[in-house]
């Protein structure tokens, strides 16, 4: 019976056997927690990489720092010693000897190894967060790969790339944000379109398909469960889908409570004066704001740990100052606003599913 305790070692024969090899360029979405018992923690598993890898191999983690409330209203900012919400190994290996960080106000991401400062360099000035000029895009170009590890697709920013260069509508909020931008001495601003907030996605059911496919192979390392994939051969099949089918990547039956709920108690908190989300509403459904209610009908609502409900109601902590419904088959861009203890919600913009979204200047 295999031991629950990791050494660098065993860890490095596991890698090689779910197919990393010497050389490797490799994004790596983990979870340091699902891998057992590790001595020395995310030092020793970001050794393990390396020496999978070896000294021609470059490894690349997500440092992602972006928030919900990142809007033109609310510009994010970046610098080298921010914090991310990625997980114990990305914070470990960003403040290591000898690692670069991209210089992103919300996908940054830290690398170290042969090609650490190529990946990194340039990401401030490319003008979405993952698409073409990001360190995303680079794995695909320099035929890398990723791996999940003890993670699951749920989390491929990758995918996020792949919806930018097809110019998907829900993805990106419709309006530049001026971000500024801290790097050593200098101190500048960049125009940049951000993440949009408030579609779902089925980023994690799309693991059987890569995998029958051959684009993708499971294994373990440690007690993690983990996947690796071809990012060339991912992108080139999800693009040739999205091409075909704009929702291939949303989950169309799904709106997300967390994301509306979010914006509604900073709101509350008075943290912020406005906020923006997109939700996409399938056909034969309609969600209506009233009073101190979210009524929906055909459509699912989305809570944390994976809680769906079908048609219903669910209360807010703020009364809607006015009664606002949303019909079925287009997606919506809303705004969000606190005024005299009420919350007033306006709808931007509508648009049908197959719309371009417009990332230029």
């Amino acid at each position: 019976m295999r031991s629950y305790v990791f050494s660098e070692q065993e860890l490095t024969k596991d890698l090689e056997k779910i197919g990393l090899e010497r050389g490797d360029t490799v994004l790596v979405h983990s979870s340091l927690s699902r891998i057992g018992y590790v001595p020395g923690g995310a030092k020793t598993v970001i050794g393990a990489l390396m020496r999978a890898i070896g000294e021609d191999g470059t490894l690349i983690v997500p440092t992602i720092t972006g928030q919900i409330s990142d809007s033109p209203e609310n510009p994010p900012s970046f610098s080298k010693n921010k914090p991310s919400w990625t997980g114990k190994i990305p914070e470990t290996l960003r403040k290591m000897e000898g690692a670069c960080r991209s210089a992103h106000p919300t996908h940054s991401v830290a690398s170290i190894g042969k090609l650490a400062e190529k990946i990194t360099k340039g990401h401030e000035d490319a003008l979405t967060p993952c698409g073409n000029g990001t360190p995303y895009v680079k794995v695909v170009e320099l035929e890398g790969k990723i791996l999940f590890l003890g993670t699951t697709l749920e989390c491929n920013t990758t995918f996020h790339s792949a919806e930018e260069i097809a110019r998907i509508y829900y993805h990106l909020q419709p309006e530049p944000s001026i971000c500024k931008i801290d790097v050593g001495n200098k101190s500048f601003k960049r125009k940049m379109f951000l993440h949009a907030w408030g579609t779902p996605r089925v980023f994690a059911e799309k693991e059987k398909e890569l995998v029958k496919l051959g684009i993708a192979k499971v294994g373990y390392v440690g007690r993690a469960r983990s996947v690796l994939i071809n990012a060339k051969e991912m992108m080139d099949h999800v693009l040739q889908k999205l091409e075909k089918d704009r929702l291939y990547l949303v989950d169309v039956e799904s709106i997300s409570f967390g994301c509306i709920n979010g914006c509604i108690e900073l709101l509350r908190n008075e943290k912020f004066r406005s906020m923006k989300i997109n939700l996409f509403l399938p056909k034969e459904s309609s969600v209506i704001f009233s009073g101190e209610k979210i009524e929906f009908d055909g459509v699912k609502m989305e809570f944390s740990g994976n809680l769906k409900l079908e048609g219903g109601f669910v209360r807010m902590r703020l009364r809607a100052a006015k009664r606002v419904k949303l019909d079925g088959g287009y997606n919506y861009w809303l705004q969000f606003r606190k005024r005299r203890g009420l919350l007033d919600i306006d709808i931007i913009e509508r648009a049908r599913p197959n719309s371009f979204a417009i990332t230029g200047p």
